[in-house]
């Protein structure tokens, strides 16, 4: 099955490189069709962001917008214009100085190459690889690497999106102000806490809505023999802030990767059908942009599990960072009276305070984290 999908991202790639035309239009019927466009206020065009947004982004997991290389085109001399090739990578590697456990948990490499036909229709195929290595002595060490997702992305009159990929699910927030996100991305991350929430259980599939440099709206499918999952994603993307309401839903199977266990139950239906995810997150700037103040708000619900909050606050001086992150995790049937009984106790399972301490040499990052719970890191990453 492995070597179809990659037999398919490969002959998208192909085919969309040797698609050379004169375009059918003039610049006059470019126009009368630009005018009618802008008719609509939400769906007109929007060929270039004009201010900068400061807040972080997942190249990896979410979709975006990329622009072509003729800003304001009306060339009819080709059909595609190329766009340069967009290299995305987010990796991170750390020891656990309390356990002397050595990883690279998530390693991705994207490689994608748009192909604009004027203000009209854009495409972009891609191609994500991943690797994991974890290193438990000196005689037990895993790894693997492989295609971690593929597709093609497309966005037509600059605001309607429709991609189709292998990891098709619009996914749960995964930025952070800390130097170590507080999301589970493999299932070899088995010595994660409760606290971290786990991905979405991905499937082939397609995305679609209307897309903007300012906001996103979008419902997603993935499809396979055992499991539908779908989700519905709105975000608003500022300069200095960043909100997002995510809805995931699968009633065939689990939300959560295979091998995920609530923290206080084992009796329970382990099984996430329901995901709601509401988050928010902002910098302030001070000192003429030298100083940054850096905020997030994050509520997660999932069905048979648990109430999910994350709070991060941080301050970034040039290349210096520090930032806090209290964590909590509320058991949706927690009962006080038993919470002996089924495990989950809440002096030392409902909360938990991480801490960081890093240098940002954009795009590289490296520094300590440590928390309450007794796990302390060493690590870098990098992320671009």
């Amino acid at each position: 099955m492995n070597n179809i999908l990659k037999l398919i991202a490969l002959s998208l790639m192909m085919t969309c490189s040797i698609i050379y035309a004169q375009s059918p239009y003039t610049e006059k019927e470019q126009k009368m069709l630009k005018n009618i466009v802008s008719i609509w206020p939400y769906i007109g065009l929007e060929p270039i962001r004009p201010t900068e947004s400061y807040m972080p982004f997942d190249y990896i997991h979410e979709s975006h917008k990329r622009e072509s290389i003729l800003k304001t085109s009306f060339s009819s001399r080709l059909l595609y214009e190329l766009s340069t090739i967009e290299v995305h990578m987010n990796t991170i590697i750390g020891v656990n100085l309390k356990d002397g456990h050595f990883s690279m948990p998530n390693m991705y490499l994207s490689i994608g190459k748009s192909f604009h036909f004027d203000w009209m229709f854009s495409a972009t195929p891609f191609v994500t690889m991943t690797s994991k290595f974890d290193v438990f002595n000196k005689n037990y060490a895993t790894g693997d690497i492989g295609l971690y997702d593929a597709g093609i992305e497309a966005v037509a009159l600059t605001r309607i999106l429709l991609s189709f990929r292998m990891k098709a699910v619009n996914d749960i927030n995964g930025s952070t102000f800390m130097l170590l996100p507080s999301v589970v991305d493999s299932e070899s991350e088995s010595f994660a806490p409760h606290w971290y929430l786990p991905r979405v259980n991905n499937e082939m599939g397609f995305r679609a809505g209307l897309i903007g440099y300012y906001y996103e709206l979008s419902y997603s499918q993935g499809y396979s023999k055992d499991s539908n999952p779908l989700a519905v994603a709105f975000k608003i993307n500022g300069d200095y802030f960043r909100t997002q309401f995510l809805y995931q839903y699968n009633n065939k199977n689990s939300l959560s990767p295979d091998n995920f266990q609530n923290a206080y139950d084992s009796r329970l239906n382990n099984k996430t059908h329901h995901l709601v995810q509401l988050s928010a997150m902002g910098k302030i700037p001070f000192l003429d942009h030298q100083l940054w103040l850096n905020m997030l708000g994050e509520y997660t619900w999932r069905d048979n599990d648990a109430h999910y909050v994350r709070i991060e606050l941080g301050l970034e001086w040039k290349m210096i960072n520090i930032a806090i992150r209290p964590l909590f995790y509320i058991p949706v049937n927690y009962n006080d009276d038993n919470h002996n009984m089924n495990g989950f106790n809440p002096k030392k399972d409902l909360f938990c305070f991480e801490y960081s301490a890093y240098l940002k040499f954009d795009p590289i990052y490296f520094g300590f984290q440590g928390s309450t719970d007794g796990r302390y890191y060493i690590a870098m990453k990098a992320e671009f």
